[in-house]
C-alpha cells in the first residue's frame, strides 16, 4: 500500500517516466491537463506526441463504449431490466472534464439479481457471447448465488471484442455479497450525464465502490488513476458524508474506505473533512474487514483457497450452510467449465 507521496525530482526524465504514466492510466488526463494549463517547462516533443496519441486513442475507445452504453442500456431498460453504470463508465462524465480523460477497458453495469438469465438473454440478442455458466434454470441460478457478475464479450458488428461485466453486487467477495444491502444502492440513483437511458449510483456509493474495488481486488497492483477517481469524487461530487459513514459501517468497509482516502490524501491532498475522517478512523478495527483486505486480488497466490477459508471464518451458521452448498455446486460444475474452455 502506498503511504507518503515521493518528493518531486528537480529534473523530470520524461522518457523514463512515460511508461509508468501510461501504465497507471494517467496519459490522457495529463495531456488534457497540459492543454488547459501548459507546464512551466515544456515537455520534449516526443513525450507530448505520445501523450496526445494516448488521449486520441482513449477518446476513440470512449466514443465506441458510449455508443455501446446507449445501445445496451436502452435494450436492458426497455425490457424491464434496470441497470446502473459503474467504475470508469460512471465517472468519466461525472467528475472528469472529458470522459476521454478517464480511460476504460471494459463496460461495468450493475443489474438487479432478480432474473440474471434475462440479462444474459438480452445481451446475447445484442451480440454478446457469454463467458462462464448460464444463469438459466435452477442449477444456473444456484451457481450465481455467490458469483458476483456475468462476463460477456462482444461478437457483433458494433461491439466486436468489447468486454461487458453485468454485476449483481458491488464486490465479488461472498462476505460482502451477504453484507452489502444492494437495495440501498438502488434506492438512490441519478441520471448518467451524457446518456439518454443510463443511470448511476449516487456519489456516496460511487466513492465506497471505488474504495472497495481498490482495497479488496487491487491492493497489490494499485494504479494511480484509481486514486485520482477518489480525489475527483471528493472534490467535485456533492458528497453526503453522514451517509458515507453510515454505509461504510453497515457494509463493513471501514478499513477500505479510511485507508484509500488516507492514501489519496497523502498523494493528492484529497480534502476529507476532519469530522468524517475521525468517524471513519473509528471503523478500521473491524476484524472481518481486515481479513477481507486484498482477498480478491488477482495477484494473490492461492486466492481461491484463501477466500474460501477466510469467508468461512467470517460467516455465521446459516451463511456457512449456504456457502458450503454453493462451494459443492461450483466444484461439481468445474469440469464442465474446463471442457468448455
Amino acid at each position: 500500500v502506498l503511504t507518503d507521496r515521493p518528493a518531486p525530482p528537480s529534473v523530470v526524465d520524461w522518457a523514463g517516466a512515460l511508461p509508468a504514466i501510461e501504465a497507471h492510466g494517467l496519459a490522457p488526463l495529463l495531456y488534457a491537463t497540459l492543454k488547459r494549463k501548459p507546464a512551466a517547462a515544456p515537455l520534449p516533443d516526443e513525450t507530448f506526441s505520445a501523450l496526445a496519441a494516448a488521449f486520441q486513442a482513449s477518446a476513440t475507445r470512449t466514443l465506441r463504449f458510449e455508443m455501446e452504453i446507449e445501445r445496451t442500456t436502452a435494450a436492458l431498460t426497455g425490457q424491464g431490466v434496470p441497470c446502473l453504470l459503474l467504475k470508469g463508465a460512471a465517472l468519466g462524465h461525472t467528475v472528469y472534464a472529458s470522459p476521454a480523460e478517464r480511460p476504460i477497458s471494459d463496460l461495468d453495469l450493475l443489474v438487479q439479481r432478480a432474473d440474471p438469465a434475462a440479462t444474459q438473454r438480452i445481451l446475447a440478442g445484442l451480440g454478446y457471447q457469454q463467458l462462464g455458466p448460464s444463469a438459466a434454470g435452477r442449477l444456473g441460478r444456484g451457481l450465481y448465488r455467490y458469483k458476483a457478475e456475468s462476463v460477456a464479450v462482444g461478437r457483433g458488428e458494433t461491439n466486436q471484442g468489447l468486454l461487458l461485466e453485468a454485476h449483481w453486487t458491488l464486490t465479488e467477495l461472498p462476505y460482502y455479497i451477504e453484507r452489502i444491502d444492494i437495495g440501498e444502492v438502488w434506492r438512490e440513483t441519478q441520471p448518467a450525464p451524457g446518456f439518454s437511458r443510463a443511470r448511476i449510483p449516487d456519489p456516496a456509493v460511487l466513492l465506497l465502490h471505488a474504495c472497495a474495488h481498490l482495497a479488496l481486488h487491487h491492493s497489490r497492483d494499485l494504479r494511480l488513476i484509481w486514486l485520482v477517481d477518489l480525489d475527483r469524487l471528493v472534490r467535485r461530487a456533492q458528497l453526503d458524508w453522514p451517509r458515507i459513514i453510515r454505509l461504510t459501517e453497515a457494509w463493513g468497509l471501514g478499513l477500505a474506505v479510511y485507508t484509500c482516502l488516507d492514501v489519496a490524501g497523502r498523494w493528492l491532498r484529497t480534502p476529507v473533512p476532519a469530522d468524517a475522517r475521525a468517524a471513519l478512523a473509528r471503523l478500521v478495527a473491524d476484524p472481518a474487514g481486515r481479513a477481507m483486505w486484498g482477498l480478491g486480488d488477482e495477484l494473490l497466490a492461492g486466492r481461491w483457497w484463501r477466500r474460501a477459508a477466510t469467508t468461512w471464518k467470517a460467516f455465521g451458521p446459516r451463511q456457512r450452510a449456504r456457502y458450503a452448498a454453493w462451494l459443492a455446486l461450483r466444484a461439481a460444475y468445474r469440469p464442465v467449465e474446463w471442457l468448455g474452455r
